[in-house]
């Protein structure tokens, strides 16, 4: 049998471009949270999506119920991109794109963090909660410090 060698090279340079542009099915950012996932720290489920949130952890995504459960995963394995959810349309964006509340307000885990696009809209929580405002990685950071 004979094959045509032009229609191969046409398969294989098609074949090429369709993985080198879709970078062999893997995605820049984590896949949307589904309600109900366990959480890969305490295993409780995510079900208000308003607190959950996702870390890269080599090449998987590990989901948390709760922003406190990441912290205390990233101390503990440390690298990767997190990605929360903005407490007020519960879309996920990467952490260091949002503000984030730590208040004496209700959490999924009880530790009152929470996370907002919107700086004003983080001060304005916190003040009410007695809260701080800051990055993630400045919780991050100061847990690993209290942990040592």
């Amino acid at each position: 049998m004979r094959v045509d060698r032009t229609g191969w090279i046409a398969f294989l340079v098609a074949l090429s471009l369709a993985l080198v542009t879709t970078d062999c099915g893997r995605r820049a950012g984590p896949l949307p949270i589904a309600r109900g996932t366990p959480c890969a720290t305490c295993g409780m489920k995510a079900d208000d999506l308003a607190f959950a949130c996702e870390r890269q952890v080599g090449r998987g995504w590990r989901v948390y119920d709760a922003i406190e459960c990441l912290i205390g995963d990233a101390v503990e394995t440390p690298g990767g991109a997190a990605f929360l959810a903005d407490y007020d349309t519960e879309t996920l964006h990467a952490a260091d794109s949002l503000w984030v509340v730590k208040g004496s307000f209700p959490t999924p885990m009880g530790g009152g963090y929470a996370a907002f696009l919107a700086r004003a809209t983080a001060d304005s929580i916190a003040t009410r909660t007695a809260g701080r405002v800051d990055r993630l990685a400045a919780f991050v950071a100061a847990k690993a410090a209290r942990v040592k």
